[in-house]
């Protein structure tokens, strides 16, 4: 009976040891009252001061290449073609034989013309010769003016003849120079209109001609930016194509005339392409300057992604911002913000991958 009262004493003993230890460890269970968490620790950030910079302003504005000539160039002849000497895509000079038409009657008809002109020609001869004699018997009064007149009248007649026949010979040989058909201006074939056995009129089309050095830019400025479109301005553009190359053109040809729909002019800017990379037809978005303004800065490094938006972190009081910004254009020192920032405001350098909106830092 001892032993077990013994036992059951140093049960009761450990149990309060236990007691008096949880006491120990959590003061917040002796007298019943709970102890304030530890300060959250505070993020070490570097940081800079935005301002203000002039930053150039530009409107985007759609536009369409184009050939600076095209033409699709009619026969302007009558007969079969025998012949062609070009391809698409093919570039040439001014002159180049493009396709040439069966000539053979043409040239039939042109010595015919050349025979009838040389007769003629011998005519009118004899004929002055014969009136030159009349002249001298009317002045010496060997024969009445009405004879004179007779003749004279014939000689009148004959030189008609002749130059009648030398029309005819110029008209033969031009028939036979627009057999050959000749590219008008240098530039390139667009297409190729007719094939060797193809019979053509004077209205049928042979080739499509374009000059693409330089091409021209056609671009629809609005009204309110009528002013800015002036010759001489220089804009840049993007084509679907470049990888999003910027490219230059000058201003050359301004529209005087809105357009009553669409309230806009089209302006043309000139585009080299020695190179011929650009295609006439392409589609563009041009940025036309329109002087400039003052923009806060911020520095690439500041800069954070967001749900597919751009952020960065701003700090107030210790605590951090995280703000939506709309980024412009690059200028030195980093990225134009025209939305979120204003002037003097504090931005956070390279924010640490945790940083987070309210966090404290130094």
């Amino acid at each position: 009976m001892t032993q077990r009262l013994t036992v059951h004493s140093c049960l009761l003993l450990l149990c309060a040891c236990d007691a008096v230890a949880s006491g120990a460890d959590n003061p917040a269970a002796v007298g019943g009252k709970s102890s304030p968490m530890p300060p959250a620790a505070r993020v070490q950030v570097q940081s800079t001061i935005v301002q203000d910079v002039q930053v150039p302003k530009t409107l985007t504005v759609t536009g369409t290449l184009q050939a600076d000539q095209r033409t699709e160039l009619s026969a302007n002849a009558l007969g079969r073609v025998v012949r062609t000497f070009v391809e698409r895509g093919d570039h040439v000079r001014a002159g180049a034989l493009l396709a040439q038409l069966d000539t053979r009657g043409a040239e039939i008809s042109r010595a015919e013309a050349e025979a009838h002109a040389r007769q003629t020609s011998e005519q009118v001869k004899a004929v002055r010769l014969e009136c030159e004699r009349y002249a001298a018997l009317r002045d010496k009064g060997a024969i009445t003016g009405q004879e004179y007149d007779r003749q004279a009248s014939q000689c009148a007649t004959q030189s008609s003849l002749e130059e009648a026949a030398r029309a005819r010979l110029a008209d033969v040989a031009r028939v036979l120079e627009d057999a050959a058909i000749r590219a008008p201006f240098a530039g390139v074939i667009g297409e190729r209109l007719v094939s060797v056995g193809d019979y053509v009129q004077p209205s049928s089309k042979v080739a499509a001609l374009l000059d693409d050095d330089p091409l021209r830019l056609r671009i629809s400025v609005p009204e309110q930016a009528v002013p800015y479109a002036r010759e001489g301005t220089r804009v840049t553009f993007k084509t679907l194509s470049a990888d999003g190359t910027v490219l230059p053109a000058t201003i050359k040809y301004v529209g005087r005339e809105l357009r009553p729909a669409t309230r806009d002019v089209i302006t043309e800017a000139l585009v080299d392409n020695h190179e011929h990379e650009l295609l006439p037809g392409m589609f563009v978005t041009v940025q036309l300057p329109l002087g400039s303004a003052p923009q806060v800065v911020v520095p690439q490094s500041a800069l954070v992604a967001l749900d597919g938006g751009t952020t960065v972190f701003t700090i107030n009081a210790g605590k951090v911002e995280q703000r939506v910004v709309r980024v412009t254009v690059p200028v030195e020192g980093g990225l134009a913000v025209s939305e979120g920032l204003q002037k003097g405001d504090r931005v956070v350098v390279s924010p640490p991958p945790d940083l987070r909106d309210g966090a404290s830092v130094e």
